[in-house]
């Protein structure tokens, strides 16, 4: 017997059905789509609850904000990889690659000596 949905939960998992059908395909195959969009759902209640009571926002603009940050996830096309931001990559020049050597970059503010 499966747990009827929330209002919001029925929003997030319409939302990622039609934008992020390869996760929801997956979230469906284990069984757990359901369970993904009321735990979003849930997230999001708590966030619009504490922005109008703690952070005196607008009820309507913090179910907004709260809805597009934990329902309305980005399309798949936009965003392939959920928290891999393209423009967030690292200096390659600052990784690490031989193990116990630590770079760092030189600072660009040191005056020069000629």
């Amino acid at each position: 017997m499966s747990k009827q949905l929330s209002a919001w939960a029925i929003e997030a998992k319409k939302h990622l059905l039609k934008y992020r059908p390869k996760m929801a395909s997956r979230l469906q195959q284990a069984g757990k789509l359901d369970d993904w969009a009321q735990k979003a759902a849930d997230r999001a209640v708590e966030e619009s609850v504490r922005s109008t009571s703690e952070g005196g926002m607008d009820p309507w603009e913090a179910q907004s904000e709260a809805k597009k940050n934990h329902l309305f996830l980005p399309a798949e096309e936009d965003m392939p990889e959920l928290g891999a931001d393209p423009n967030a990559l690292p200096d390659p020049a600052s990784l690490i690659t031989v193990p116990g050597v630590i770079r760092r970059k030189k600072s660009t503010n040191s005056k020069r000596i000629h």
